[in-house]
């Protein structure tokens, strides 16, 4: 695992007076600590859902939970449908999932509007490669390297009726 500063949360005292500073960092050590124990315990990989299907000519993504190679946890809620990939040539496609966050609701704010939250999402994409090549195994569990990059999901391949899953592509999952 990289080196990384140490990891620093509030000592509240009577009487103190925080900051927007205080409270970011209060969420950050929260954040840190969760996906440093997402990480080192669990690595990376789908932990459960995200089955990949298609369906008139659109790619269907079924609800679930994955964790990225950062420690991000990846939470699809509702069921997905994406057009399905152009041919380009290529009649191999990877569907790749990966964590977002978005700035959002906007609110008045002392030096006009700013945004109040932080919504954690999901962004579905098609590449030409495997995303998770490269990634080591060990008893049973996939190795974070700790860079942020999608997670490959699925391999299609296209043949002469359209697109279809690959059922021989088994991606990173955890147990």
């Amino acid at each position: 695992m990289s080196e990384s500063p140490p990891l620093k949360r509030l000592r509240y005292t009577h009487g103190q007076v925080l900051t927007a500073e205080d409270f970011l960092l209060e969420q950050e050590y929260f954040r840190e600590k969760l996906k440093l124990h997402n990480k080192s315990l669990h690595g990376f990989g789908i932990v459960s859902g995200l089955d990949v299907s298609v369906s008139s000519g659109q790619i269907v993504v079924e609800p679930g939970l994955a964790l990225d190679c950062e420690g991000n946890e990846i939470v699809i809620k509702a069921g997905q449908s994406i057009v399905a990939p152009p041919n380009g040539g290529a009649h191999t496609s990877y569907l790749n999932v990966r964590y977002v966050e978005e700035l959002t609701d906007l609110i008045p704010g002392i030096e006009g509007e700013v945004y109040s939250t932080i919504t954690e999402s999901f962004e579905l994409a098609f590449a030409q490669e495997n995303s998770n090549r490269g990634h080591r195994h060990l008893r049973a569990r996939w190795l974070v390297c700790g860079r942020a990059h999608a997670l490959t999901i699925a391999k299609l391949k296209e043949g002469t009726h359209g697109w279809r899953v690959e059922r021989g592509y088994r991606a990173p999952s955890i147990k």
